[in-house]
């Protein structure tokens, strides 16, 4: 077994303390290198979830037009926004008249684009629909629909409808769909467009 002097001990100690101490330093900076960037990693992952989710409720709703007619103060089309309901449609025209009877509206649907809404009187259907067809597939009939529920039918404008008002009550009632061509401004082409739409009873 080899002697080592008081100093040679002293020196192996310092050496293998200062071995020690390095070590143990360096697995230190490496934990915390690796704990720094899980940590780092983890905030940013975090960061970005909040900045989505902030982009998102940015963002806003898109706007869509309906069509409110029937026992309503101010019968026309609505701009609304995505997400509201038809009682918010019902509201902007001026919300329902007396006689009006709402019991059978789903008033909590949220409206859609292009979509028409008719208020009915007491005993009368309600009608919900989309581009003058109901969910039903209820058609127009050309002798009692308004100015409004004329314009829902394809080609036909403000002046159209009026035309076919003032037709109907100059020369009576319409006997057959076939007869909507003789209002001025409706020939065979238009007819097509439309004669799946209309009724007469």
């Amino acid at each position: 077994m080899p002697y080592f002097s008081k100093k040679q001990q002293y020196a192996i100690i310092a050496i293998l303390s200062f071995i020690l101490f390095f070590s143990g330093y360096v697995i230190y900076k490496n934990y915390k290198l690796k704990s720094d960037f899980i940590i780092n990693a983890n905030t940013h992952n975090i960061l970005q979830e909040i900045e989505n989710k902030t982009t998102e409720e940015k963002k806003e709703p898109l706007e869509i037009k309906v069509y409110v007619t029937g026992l309503v103060k101010n019968p026309g089309v609505y701009l609304m926004k995505e997400g509201e309901r038809i009682i918010d449609a019902i509201n902007k025209a001026g919300g329902p008249l007396e006689e009006a009877d709402l019991s059978n509206i789903n008033l909590a649907q949220k409206v859609k684009d292009e979509q028409m809404i008719k208020v009915p009187k007491k005993e009368e259907e309600a009608i919900i629909s989309f581009s003058g067809m109901s969910a039903k597939d209820k058609k127009i009939n050309i002798n009692t629909a308004t100015k409004e529920e004329l314009q829902t039918l394809p080609g036909i404008g403000p002046v159209t409808a009026e035309r076919i008002i003032e037709f109907r009550e100059t020369k009576g009632p319409f006997k057959k769909i076939e007869d909507i061509m003789n209002v001025p401004r409706i020939g065979p082409k238009m007819f097509e467009q439309i004669k799946d739409k209309i009724v007469v009873d």
